[in-house]
């Protein structure tokens, strides 16, 4: 206190500045061992209407091909580039995203605050593309115990492959909650019904896998990532128009 009072109001300020130079340091290294919690990088809600140009994201090394798939091939189809996980969800703070490719060497650098970030965007119906993993290992990434269809054959896939997947659940809370693990039984039976259901819900899954060693399976890359993210706001709708029209059914204003 003696030497605090001895410095003066230029040095007090000296010194203040170095304690909040310290702490920002030390919050950097932790955010960097445990990631930014996802509750601080909020995504804003999907319109129901399809924008001209969807927000489809890049995630990975910038010059690094994954195949064919190069950084100029995704600039021509306008996918916006990020090399890290910091930078992806505060751009998507300011913009709904739609669509996420994420290189295999993006994984490796996720924390466990990127990876809650990641499963709440895939409960959104935001459409994820994982470039050179397995599904098996995105499953669980997801928070799902598998992708893999029961009937399909256990071929573990190459860095040159990919995984897309798509889900959407819209309704009111309590139906949702009704759900539960309603893509898991979906996945592992072909078949999620679930009584009890009150108000509109609707629901929506799809997968995908391919390759990114030729033109054509780049081309038909580009047509799921899009007819999926359509599919997404045409579900958008039919459910604002479903709400719409229980409510003058019920009478509520």
């Amino acid at each position: 206190m003696y030497l605090w009072k001895r410095l003066g109001p230029a040095g007090r300020i000296t010194v203040l500045g170095l304690l909040l130079l310290g702490f920002g340091v030390q919050a950097g290294s932790l955010f960097g061992q445990r990631g930014l919690p996802a509750a601080l990088t909020p995504s804003p809600a999907h319109a129901a209407a399809l924008p001209r140009n969807p927000f489809i994201a890049f995630l990975g090394p910038p010059n690094v091909p994954r195949g064919l798939l190069t950084r100029e091939r995704r600039q021509a189809e306008g996918i916006v580039e990020f090399s890290s996980w910091l930078g992806l969800r505060l751009a998507a703070m300011t913009r709904p995203l739609d669509a996420l490719l994420i290189d295999a060497e993006a994984f490796r650098t996720m924390s466990p605050g990127d990876q809650e970030w990641l499963r709440a965007r895939f409960r959104e119906g935001v459409v994820i593309v994982a470039l050179g993993v397995d599904q098996d290992a995105l499953a669980p990434i997801l928070g799902l115990s598998r992708l893999r269809d029961p009937r399909e054959a256990v071929i573990p896939m190459g860095p040159l492959e990919y995984t897309l997947v798509y889900s959407q659940v819209l309704g009111e809370p309590e139906d949702r909650a009704r759900l539960g693990a309603w893509l898991e039984r979906l996945i592992q039976t072909g078949d999620a019904y679930t009584p009890g259901i009150r108000r509109p819900l609707f629901s929506s899954f799809g997968k995908a896998i391919g390759r990114l060693d030729s033109d054509l399976e780049l081309q038909l890359l580009w047509r799921r990532v899009r007819s999926t993210i359509e599919g997404a706001y045409a579900l958008r709708a039919q459910f604002q128009e479903a709400q719409q029209q229980f409510q003058q059914s019920e009478g509520e204003p």
